[in-house]
């Protein structure tokens, strides 16, 4: 139900084409060594943060988060490392950046609820026990 969300897992979600260009980048600025770890730690804080506001549950790692954040949170970390090292996002990207962004702040609002339950990573419905009749 929770997942551990770290540097490596980011690291290997990436396109070759982003990592290269994140290890390339990591060459020509070493100071920049922790700066990945740095945007996972911000994102990880906002989100934990926004259950909180909600009294959703917590896990006990301070590195996890509920399996149904983690697409919308590695979803900004890539995205704000690709502006990070200097790349443009593409306008997909960006549109998914936006909506994991309207996904977290649905969490801190509340209309996006985090619970102990097995079935709140998607969305759901209870069908109707009649139908709708025309009126």
């Amino acid at each position: 139900m929770f997942l551990d969300l770290t540097v490596l897992y980011i690291e290997s979600i990436m396109s070759p084409a982003l990592y290269a260009s994140y290890q390339q980048w990591l060459d020509d600025n070493p100071g920049k060594a922790d700066r990945l770890e740095g945007i996972v730690s911000q994102l990880l804080e906002e989100y934990r943060s926004a259950m909180t506001a909600n009294a959703s549950p917590i896990p006990s790692s301070d590195k996890a988060i509920h399996k149904s954040c983690l697409r919308h949170a590695q979803t900004t970390i890539l995205f704000e490392l690709k502006k990070e090292i200097g790349l443009t996002p593409s306008e997909a990207e960006n549109a998914s950046s936006i909506r994991a962004d309207v996904f977290l702040r649905a969490i801190w609002m509340g209309s996006i609820l985090i619970t102990g339950s097995e079935d709140t990573s998607s969305p759901s419905y209870t069908p109707l026990s009649e139908p709708i009749k025309d009126p």
